[in-house]
């Protein structure tokens, strides 16, 4: 199974009479709260209501709301549908109240906290993560367990063949999709990790494989870290998965 994003966004975008359908899930409605550091400095607040995955206004605001997705550039640039690096992920922050956060997964791979997961002899494997539809497109993870370490997770460009002296050489892959959205709400603890792929997720592992993943991610260790990360607004949980269908606009208006 190759990248999901480099295959036309199969599990989020279907092709109807030469038109991009916008699937509308039930649970995007509410208010995306926006700033945008312009080249000149300035920062512009916005923000954007939607109803079912319909965004019904996008207004310009006066003040800063309690939290916002910030961003560079131009507050009407369209929608990436192409995979993110890492470069595109470092480059937005999360603000809520006075606090700037990084962009999930990247504080989930910057943790010091890793080392404290015991040993497990033999539970070695790599995963190939993916996650679609994050405020900036979908991402590709490389994860390599060693022992029940996670002995490397990053945000890639692509997967590469692994050498010699990777953590996981030579041990079974897997490869698991799950939408950000699940992502965040597995790390709250709001759902397992098997409830997070099988809402709008895909598996290419044997079943042995995903119970060792499983088996991981319920570790104590692993469960107490993951629920000591950044709480993220759950409006952009779902935000990434309808701003593709976000129509173009150079300007504000009443």
């Amino acid at each position: 199974m190759g990248i999901v994003a480099k295959g036309g966004q199969q599990t989020t975008r279907q092709q109807a009479g030469g038109q991009m359908e916008n699937p509308r899930p039930e649970y995007a409605s509410g208010i995306v709260y926006h700033e945008t550091i312009t080249a000149d400095g300035t920062s512009v607040s916005h923000h954007q209501v939607f109803e079912r995955g319909q965004l019904q206004s996008w207004v310009q605001d006066s003040t800063p709301a309690p939290w916002a997705l910030v961003r560079h550039g131009d507050p009407f640039d369209a929608f990436s549908p192409e995979l993110a690096g890492p470069e595109q992920v470092a480059a937005v922050q999360v603000r809520i109240a006075q606090d700037m956060f990084a962009l999930p997964p990247l504080d989930d791979v910057s943790s010091d906290r890793w080392g404290e997961l015991p040993e497990i002899p033999d539970a070695t494997a790599r995963l190939k993560f993916e996650l679609t539809g994050s405020p900036v497109g979908p991402l590709a993870l490389e994860v390599q367990y060693r022992n029940g370490a996670r002995a490397i997770c990053e945000v890639v460009d692509d997967w590469t063949e692994l050498t010699a002296d990777a953590p996981a050489y030579g041990a079974p892959e897997m490869h698991v999709v799950m939408t950000w959205r699940n992502y965040l709400r597995m790390r709250a603890g709001q759902v397992t990790a098997l409830e997070g792929i099988e809402e709008g997720g895909l598996v290419d592992a044997r079943w042995t494989l995903l119970l060792l993943l499983h088996g991981l991610l319920q570790e104590p260790a692993y469960v107490d870290i993951y629920r000591g990360l950044p709480q993220i607004p759950a409006e952009l949980g779902w935000w990434g998965e309808v701003a593709p269908w976000i129509p173009l606009r150079d300007s504000f208006h009443d």
